[in-house]
């Protein structure tokens, strides 16, 4: 699977990383936040493990994004000063 595709789970990390700094939480307090067990939130964020779906609604509900965002990369929906700060976390 390539990484240009927005659902590979590597393009996914960066999203929910993007997310993470975006609200100035470590990785333990992100995950602690939404319920996610810390060992496998690190390997969601590096890529090395998929964000499965109720840990996406988890993360979308808690944070205020879309699923959409967190596995297709769409920002329609996220209010605009959120979108413009991730997209330059994610474009640097």
């Amino acid at each position: 699977m390539d990484i240009a595709n927005p659902f590979h789970p590597r393009a996914v990390g960066r999203r929910v990383q993007a997310l993470r700094e975006f609200n100035g939480r470590s990785k333990a307090e992100f995950a602690d936040s939404v319920g996610i067990d810390r060992t496998s939130f690190i390997r969601i964020e590096r890529g090395e493990k998929p964000l499965k779906a109720d840990m996406a609604y988890k993360i979308a509900e808690r944070w205020g994004v879309s699923m959409d965002f967190l596995y297709r990369g769409r920002m329609t929906e996220l209010p605009p000063s959120l979108a413009d700060n991730l997209m330059k976390s994610l474009t640097e």
